[in-house]
């Protein structure tokens, strides 16, 4: 009996995940590996031999797979299928769709891995059944992704969605992108345990920032609320411009969620413009961390 196979691909600045769904979307295997000391060509074999053992074990053929969505940090060029510039990884200029198309000689389709969780959000998660969404993700940085009407918006450049790089303060603090005042270089877990850990005198993890903003730390109350305010009030200009239906939120953060999600929430309706029709809705993802592969096997399934 001939059975129909998608692969989908979620490359990390740290790990990188192979998953093989049936023709219905189910998940059927996930694998995980470190992504360091990997080439862009390398990581692509690596895939190909994790995928090949995957369908190995669930009675198929790599070959049966019928075509991949590969997600992978930014920028893009989603034209051409190329990595721009990945600095964690040394990546500049990578070929990323050719040299899997090289590998599996199957229709691949390449997708920044913010935009694909957005998809898989929308598809399956708390973005279902709403015609525009947008997914915030919160972890080492700050990502963000926009789907109207099943559809990913990407922007005139592939650039739409840099919700982290958006200008809070003016000369603020220094960012990973070489500005100055970005939404993430105060609100992403990095720079929560980074702000944190210049105040205490020693390294301190953003989990640990959060638990004692919970027991009444003031100076760890501070940055949790500086945090959950920005973040309220870059939301608040998404509804302004974009107006979703729905705010869903990931990533590593969320899971002090119950600390940071009534700020969130406060903040954005106290900055947006009241319209009688619209309502804020901010919620939590509950995918578990697979809505970037998720996404991507709706792009190769598309």
């Amino acid at each position: 009996m001939n059975r129909t196979f998608y692969g989908a691909i979620d490359i990390g600045g740290t790990k990188t995940s192979t998953a093989v769904f049936d023709g219905e979307k189910n998940l059927l295997s996930i694998q995980t590996f470190s992504t360091c000391g990997y080439s862009c060509h390398d990581l692509v074999l690596q895939c190909r031999e994790k995928l090949e053992l995957q369908c190995k074990d669930i009675n198929a053929n790599v070959n049966d797979i019928q075509a991949l969505g590969v997600a992978s940090p930014g920028p893009l060029d989603l034209n051409s299928g190329t990595v721009v510039h990945i600095p964690t990884l040394g990546w500049r200029n990578e070929p990323l769709r050719a040299y899997f198309e090289q590998a599996f000689n199957r229709r691949i389709v390449v997708q920044n891995d913010t935009n694909a969780a957005a998809l898989g959000e929308y598809v399956f998660g708390g973005g279902k059944g709403y015609p525009v969404i947008v997914y915030i993700t919160v972890s080492t940085g700050i990502g963000c992704g926009i789907v109207i009407d099943g559809k990913i918006f990407r922007g005139a450049a592939d650039a739409a969605g840099e919700l982290g790089h958006m200008k809070m303060v003016k000369d603020g603090r220094a960012c990973g992108c070489g500005g100055r005042g970005c939404l993430e270089a105060y609100a992403s877990g990095t720079s929560i345990s980074a702000i944190a850990s210049e105040i205490i005198g020693k390294k301190i993890h953003a989990k640990e920032v959060f638990q004692m903003a919970r027991e009444g730390h003031p100076e760890m109350t501070e940055i949790v609320l500086n945090a959950g305010e920005m973040l309220g009030a870059a939301i608040s200009y998404l509804y302004q411009i974009v107006d979703p239906s729905v705010v869903i939120i990931g990533g590593s953060v969320t899971n002090d969620f119950d600390v940071l999600g009534p700020l969130i929430l406060s903040a954005a309706e106290k900055n947006v413009q009241p319209h009688p029709l619209r309502t804020i809705r901010i919620v939590k993802s509950e995918l578990k961390g697979h809505q970037v592969l998720m996404g991507a096997v709706c792009l190769a399934m598309q």
